[in-house]
């Protein structure tokens, strides 16, 4: 049988796998690639999030209504200090999902396809990852009181450190 925690470390190590990638494209400056990379962590980390609450979700690329339809939904009761976290979690997480194919892609604006190439610079990915950290600062709070994803912590604590450092460069 499948519990909540074993769900819940398959989706975080798809995530940590991505945000690996996230840190080695920043460092050779494959920004389209990294902001990919965020997109994709992103939306495994909200996923890990809904399986460990004991949501069910089928496909999605928005996760972030999942975690928001949480305050409107009757059935589910939760503290409001942790409603906040989630909530803010899905706001941040919004802001890179709303870039929806654009980050494979590319987007035609103007009536030309503008590639994700041009369309990522530093400045732009630098946005999204600083978005991302905050996630993960927010992850690491909330798992924090968990001793069942100690090591999920750790890892959330060493990604930290790193984006943290690349963020300064």
């Amino acid at each position: 049988m499948t519990t909540n925690y074993k769900r819940t470390r398959e989706w975080l190590g798809l995530a940590f796998n991505n945000l690996d990638k996230v840190i080695k494209f920043y460092e050779i400056n494959e920004f389209a690639a990294c902001v990919f990379r965020i997109q994709l962590s992103t939306e495994q980390l909200q996923k890990a999030l809904v399986v460990l609450l004991g949501l069910q979700f089928r496909k999605t690329h928005e996760p972030s209504k999942i975690l928001e339809s949480i305050e409107i939904n009757e059935y589910f009761t939760i503290e409001e200090k942790l409603l906040e976290k989630i909530k803010r979690i899905a706001v941040l997480s919004k802001k890179i999902e709303e870039e929806g194919t654009a980050t494979r892609y590319g987007i035609i604006i103007d009536n030309k396809l503008v590639s994700p190439d041009e369309k990522y610079d530093k400045e732009k990915t630098d946005q999204y990852l600083d978005n991302l950290n905050k996630i993960l600062i927010i992850f690491k709070d909330l798992f924090n009181e968990n001793p069942d994803l100690e090591p999920e912590l750790t890892r959330l604590s060493e990604f930290i450190t790193k984006i943290e450092e690349l963020e300064k460069q």
